[in-house]
Parts: C-alpha cells; sequence; structure tokens
C-alpha cells in the first residue's frame, strides 16, 4: 500500500501513525543498487507483522499482515 513520497512530512505521519499504533521495531534493512535506495523495516503490531518501505522513486509504502496494516493506517 503507498502511503506517499519519501519526504520528512510522510516520514513524520508514518513515525506518529506507528508510535499511535504501538508498533515495536523488530528488524531494519538498508541497501543500495546504483541511484536506488531502499530502506525496510520490520514492525510488530498488534501480535502482527508489519513492513515499512522507502524506496527512491516510489516513495513510503506498507505491507504485511491486515491487522497491522489496519492499526497502522487507521492513524494516517
Amino acid at each position: 500500500m503507498h502511503i506517499g513520497p519519501d519526504d520528512e512530512a510522510t516520514r513524520q505521519r508514518l513515525k506518529a501513525a506507528l508510535r499511535k499504533a504501538g508498533a515495536r521495531r523488530v528488524g531494519h534493512w538498508w541497501g543500495l543498487g546504483g541511484s536506488q535506495e531502499i530502506t525496510r523495516s520490520t514492525f510488530v503490531v498488534d501480535g502482527s507483522r508489519l513492513e515499512v518501505e522507502a524506496e527512491t522513486y516510489i516513495g513510503l509504502s506498507l505491507s504485511g499482515e491486515e491487522r497491522a496494516l489496519a492499526s497502522v493506517t487507521r492513524h494516517l
């Protein structure tokens, strides 16, 4: 699920939503391929996994179990 550009405003909005949902980060990965930078963080929300991905030229996106997605997106 695409949530917006990878800019400071969208990152702050996402951080606030993760905090309100009680998310706990359990993993982090960063990679670079040419001019493409990808950052992936894994969270646990309500006992379910959630992936947050920031990708150059694409923006911020969420994926994961429906329960975790619902918990976070209600705060966006």
